[in-house]
Protein backbone atom coordinates (compact mmCIF):
# COMPACT_ATOMS: atom_id res chain seq x y z
CA UNK A 1 0.00 0.00 0.00
CA UNK A 2 1.40 3.11 -1.04
CA UNK A 3 2.21 5.69 2.19
CA UNK A 4 -0.07 8.73 2.10
CA UNK A 5 2.33 10.73 4.42
CA UNK A 6 5.31 12.80 2.57
CA UNK A 7 8.55 12.68 4.03
CA UNK A 8 11.07 13.44 2.10
CA UNK A 9 15.02 14.41 1.98
CA UNK A 10 15.62 15.96 -0.80
CA UNK A 11 17.30 18.79 1.25
CA UNK A 12 19.44 16.51 3.38
CA UNK A 13 23.02 17.18 3.79
CA UNK A 14 23.69 13.94 2.77
CA UNK A 15 22.04 11.24 0.14
CA UNK A 16 19.37 9.62 1.64
CA UNK A 17 18.05 6.12 -0.05
CA UNK A 18 14.50 6.10 -1.47
CA UNK A 19 13.70 2.92 0.50
CA UNK A 20 14.79 4.94 3.89
CA UNK A 21 11.48 8.26 2.79
CA UNK A 22 9.57 5.62 1.56
CA UNK A 23 9.83 3.47 4.76
CA UNK A 24 9.57 6.51 6.88
CA UNK A 25 6.37 7.59 5.66
CA UNK A 26 4.95 4.43 6.10
CA UNK A 27 5.65 4.55 9.57
CA UNK A 28 4.31 7.77 10.17
CA UNK A 29 0.96 6.41 8.62
CA UNK A 30 1.33 3.39 11.02
CA UNK A 31 1.64 5.78 14.41
CA UNK A 32 -1.28 7.73 12.87
CA UNK A 33 -4.17 4.82 12.25
CA UNK A 34 -5.81 2.85 14.71
CA UNK A 35 -3.93 0.40 16.01
CA UNK A 36 -4.52 -3.42 17.48
CA UNK A 37 -5.45 -1.80 20.81
CA UNK A 38 -4.87 1.95 20.52
CA UNK A 39 -7.14 4.50 18.89
CA UNK A 40 -4.91 6.71 16.35
CA UNK A 41 -5.39 9.39 18.33
CA UNK A 42 -3.58 7.80 21.45
CA UNK A 43 -1.06 6.51 19.25
CA UNK A 44 -0.36 9.93 18.13
CA UNK A 45 -0.40 11.15 21.62
CA UNK A 46 2.26 8.68 22.89
CA UNK A 47 4.92 9.84 20.03
CA UNK A 48 3.83 13.53 20.63
CA UNK A 49 5.12 12.08 24.45
CA UNK A 50 7.57 10.56 23.10
CA UNK A 51 9.99 13.21 21.92
CA UNK A 52 8.56 15.60 24.90
CA UNK A 53 10.20 13.12 27.58
CA UNK A 54 13.79 14.12 26.75
CA UNK A 55 12.83 17.12 27.90
CA UNK A 56 11.68 16.09 31.80
CA UNK A 57 13.35 17.46 34.77
CA UNK A 58 12.12 14.47 36.98
CA UNK A 59 13.60 11.81 34.69
CA UNK A 60 16.85 14.13 34.24
CA UNK A 61 16.91 14.06 37.94
CA UNK A 62 16.67 9.94 38.56
CA UNK A 63 18.87 9.43 35.05
CA UNK A 64 21.90 11.28 37.82
CA UNK A 65 20.44 9.39 40.38
CA UNK A 66 22.11 6.27 41.90
CA UNK A 67 18.29 4.53 42.01
CA UNK A 68 15.16 6.18 39.92
CA UNK A 69 13.46 5.16 42.65
CA UNK A 70 15.31 7.76 45.19
CA UNK A 71 13.82 10.76 43.26
CA UNK A 72 10.22 11.41 43.93
CA UNK A 73 8.17 14.23 41.76
CA UNK A 74 5.82 14.67 38.77
CA UNK A 75 6.67 14.61 35.22
CA UNK A 76 6.58 17.41 32.79
CA UNK A 77 4.34 16.13 31.09
CA UNK A 78 1.72 17.01 27.30
CA UNK A 79 -1.25 16.32 29.97
CA UNK A 80 -3.01 14.00 27.06
CA UNK A 81 -2.13 10.97 28.85
CA UNK A 82 -2.77 9.05 32.01
CA UNK A 83 -0.47 9.02 34.86
CA UNK A 84 0.59 5.16 34.40
CA UNK A 85 1.21 5.73 31.12
CA UNK A 86 3.37 9.11 31.32
CA UNK A 87 5.47 7.03 33.57
CA UNK A 88 5.88 4.38 31.14
CA UNK A 89 6.81 6.32 28.36
CA UNK A 90 9.30 8.34 29.92
CA UNK A 91 11.35 5.79 31.57
CA UNK A 92 11.66 4.01 28.78
CA UNK A 93 12.25 7.01 26.23
CA UNK A 94 15.05 8.21 29.42
CA UNK A 95 16.44 5.41 31.30
CA UNK A 96 15.62 2.29 29.47
CA UNK A 97 18.67 0.37 31.08
CA UNK A 98 17.13 0.92 34.13
CA UNK A 99 13.83 -0.88 33.67
CA UNK A 100 13.04 -4.15 35.91
CA UNK A 101 10.37 -6.89 35.87
CA UNK A 102 9.09 -5.54 38.95
CA UNK A 103 8.73 -2.11 37.38
CA UNK A 104 6.76 -3.71 34.41
CA UNK A 105 4.92 -5.76 36.72
CA UNK A 106 3.45 -2.71 38.59
CA UNK A 107 2.39 -1.22 35.20
CA UNK A 108 0.51 -3.81 34.83
CA UNK A 109 -0.74 -4.04 38.08
CA UNK A 110 -2.13 -0.30 37.74
CA UNK A 111 -3.66 -1.36 34.98
CA UNK A 112 -2.14 -0.87 31.79
CA UNK A 113 -2.84 -4.36 30.38
CA UNK A 114 0.10 -6.20 28.42
CA UNK A 115 -1.26 -6.09 24.71
CA UNK A 116 -1.72 -2.47 25.48
CA UNK A 117 2.38 -1.78 27.16
CA UNK A 118 3.32 -3.90 23.99
CA UNK A 119 1.77 -1.71 21.07
CA UNK A 120 2.88 1.57 23.52
CA UNK A 121 6.32 0.15 23.09
CA UNK A 122 5.90 0.00 19.57
CA UNK A 123 4.28 2.97 18.68
CA UNK A 124 7.78 5.08 20.93
CA UNK A 125 10.26 2.63 19.41
CA UNK A 126 8.91 3.55 15.59
CA UNK A 127 9.09 7.27 16.84
CA UNK A 128 12.39 7.16 17.99
CA UNK A 129 13.89 5.57 15.11
CA UNK A 130 12.71 8.18 13.00
CA UNK A 131 13.38 10.79 15.06
CA UNK A 132 17.34 9.47 15.80
CA UNK A 133 17.51 9.35 11.78
CA UNK A 134 16.63 12.81 11.44
CA UNK A 135 18.64 14.35 14.48
CA UNK A 136 21.61 12.62 13.05
CA UNK A 137 21.31 14.35 9.61
CA UNK A 138 21.03 17.83 11.19
CA UNK A 139 17.57 18.07 9.98
CA UNK A 140 14.46 19.01 11.69
CA UNK A 141 11.93 16.55 12.92
CA UNK A 142 9.36 15.68 10.76
CA UNK A 143 5.62 16.75 12.20
CA UNK A 144 3.62 13.91 13.94
CA UNK A 145 1.09 12.85 11.74
CA UNK A 146 -2.78 13.64 12.10
CA UNK A 147 -4.28 10.87 14.10
CA UNK A 148 -6.74 8.51 11.24
CA UNK A 149 -10.11 7.63 12.44
CA UNK A 150 -11.46 4.43 13.06
CA UNK A 151 -11.56 1.67 15.86
CA UNK A 152 -8.81 -1.02 16.89
CA UNK A 153 -9.29 -4.64 15.84
CA UNK A 154 -8.71 -5.66 19.54
CA UNK A 155 -7.43 -9.02 17.82
CA UNK A 156 -5.47 -10.90 20.51
CA UNK A 157 -3.47 -13.93 18.60
CA UNK A 158 -2.98 -16.92 20.08
CA UNK A 159 -0.14 -19.35 21.31
CA UNK A 160 1.53 -16.28 23.47
CA UNK A 161 4.59 -18.01 25.83
CA UNK A 162 5.47 -16.48 28.93
CA UNK A 163 8.82 -18.55 29.48
CA UNK A 164 10.80 -16.40 27.65
CA UNK A 165 10.27 -12.11 28.53
CA UNK A 166 8.60 -10.18 31.10
CA UNK A 167 5.30 -10.03 29.19
CA UNK A 168 3.84 -12.56 26.51
CA UNK A 169 5.57 -13.65 23.26
CA UNK A 170 4.85 -15.63 20.29
CA UNK A 171 7.46 -17.99 19.31
CA UNK A 172 7.89 -19.46 15.52
CA UNK A 173 6.34 -22.26 16.05
CA UNK A 174 3.25 -20.69 17.26
CA UNK A 175 3.21 -17.74 14.92
CA UNK A 176 0.37 -17.16 11.95
CA UNK A 177 1.08 -16.47 8.55
CA UNK A 178 1.75 -12.59 9.29
CA UNK A 179 4.06 -13.01 12.12
CA UNK A 180 6.10 -15.15 10.58
CA UNK A 181 7.40 -12.17 8.86
CA UNK A 182 9.90 -11.07 11.58
CA UNK A 183 11.40 -14.37 12.19
CA UNK A 184 14.43 -15.46 9.69
CA UNK A 185 13.46 -18.87 7.70
CA UNK A 186 16.13 -20.45 5.78
CA UNK A 187 18.89 -17.47 5.86
CA UNK A 188 22.30 -18.98 6.27
CA UNK A 189 22.64 -20.22 10.11
CA UNK A 190 19.74 -17.99 11.34
CA UNK A 191 18.44 -18.30 14.68
CA UNK A 192 14.53 -18.64 14.11
CA UNK A 193 13.24 -16.21 16.63
CA UNK A 194 15.93 -13.66 18.22
CA UNK A 195 14.73 -12.24 21.13
CA UNK A 196 14.98 -9.04 20.07
CA UNK A 197 12.55 -10.16 17.13
CA UNK A 198 10.30 -11.66 19.63
CA UNK A 199 10.10 -9.18 21.75
CA UNK A 200 6.92 -7.18 20.10
CA UNK A 201 5.25 -10.07 19.28
CA UNK A 202 1.99 -10.29 21.51
CA UNK A 203 0.93 -7.46 18.98
CA UNK A 204 1.87 -8.65 15.72
CA UNK A 205 0.98 -5.33 13.44
CA UNK A 206 3.48 -3.70 15.73
CA UNK A 207 6.23 -6.05 15.35
CA UNK A 208 5.98 -6.33 11.56
CA UNK A 209 6.06 -2.58 10.93
CA UNK A 210 9.18 -2.31 13.21
CA UNK A 211 11.20 -4.98 11.40
CA UNK A 212 10.14 -3.48 8.27
CA UNK A 213 11.98 -0.09 9.28
CA UNK A 214 14.84 -2.17 11.06
CA UNK A 215 15.23 -3.93 7.87
CA UNK A 216 15.88 -0.66 6.12
CA UNK A 217 17.78 1.31 8.52
CA UNK A 218 19.99 -1.46 9.32
CA UNK A 219 20.21 -4.81 8.16
CA UNK A 220 17.45 -7.20 6.18
CA UNK A 221 17.83 -10.86 7.58
CA UNK A 222 19.37 -12.12 4.38
CA UNK A 223 22.65 -9.99 5.30
CA UNK A 224 22.85 -9.86 8.97
CA UNK A 225 23.13 -14.20 8.24
CA UNK A 226 24.94 -14.23 5.16
CA UNK A 227 28.59 -12.77 5.20
CA UNK A 228 28.62 -12.70 1.16
CA UNK A 229 25.32 -10.41 0.98
CA UNK A 230 25.33 -6.72 1.46
CA UNK A 231 22.72 -4.65 0.07
CA UNK A 232 24.69 -1.36 1.85
CA UNK A 233 27.18 1.40 0.48
CA UNK A 234 29.50 0.59 2.95
CA UNK A 235 31.26 -2.48 4.44
CA UNK A 236 29.81 -4.83 6.64
CA UNK A 237 32.00 -4.00 9.28
CA UNK A 238 31.11 -0.35 8.61
CA UNK A 239 27.69 -1.23 9.50
CA UNK A 240 28.22 -3.44 12.37
CA UNK A 241 30.65 -0.88 13.59
CA UNK A 242 28.63 1.65 13.96
CA UNK A 243 25.42 -0.16 14.89
CA UNK A 244 27.32 -1.64 17.85
CA UNK A 245 28.22 2.20 18.84
CA UNK A 246 24.71 3.76 18.60
CA UNK A 247 23.52 0.68 20.71
CA UNK A 248 26.15 1.47 23.55
CA UNK A 249 25.32 4.90 23.60
CA UNK A 250 21.63 4.00 23.77
CA UNK A 251 22.23 1.41 26.20
CA UNK A 252 20.91 -0.69 23.96
CA UNK A 253 21.30 -4.13 26.02
CA UNK A 254 19.32 -7.42 25.60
Amino acid sequence: MAPTMNISYDQAPYDVRQDIAHTHCNTWDHIAAPGTWLSGERRVAIAAETRHAAGCALCQERKAALSPYAVKGDHDDLGDLPDAVIEMIHRIVTDPGRITQSWVDGLIAGGIAEPDYVEMVGVIVHTMCVDGFTDTLGMPRHALPDPKKGEPTRILPSGAETDTAWLPTIPPENADETLLAIYPQNVGDSPNAPHVRRAMSLVPSEAVSFFKLNDVQYLPPEAMWNVEVNPRSISKSQVELTASRVSSLNGCFY
